[in-house]
């Protein structure tokens, strides 16, 4: 299960990371990958780290 997370985690963060270095137009949807992006990271090393 944790596996899992993990996982869906890691898809999270790669989605909104090429979000927001791929869109040049729309800033909005920039403004509002990265905090999804810092908040999947920061849930991705809580898990590796106490799950």
């Amino acid at each position: 299960m944790v596996i899992a997370f993990q996982i869906i985690i890691l898809i999270i963060i790669g989605i909104s990371f090429l979000g927001i270095v791929g869109e040049k137009e729309d800033k909005a949807l920039r403004n509002n990958l990265f905090p999804l992006c810092i908040a999947a990271i920061a849930g991705f090393i809580v898990s590796v780290m106490w799950l």
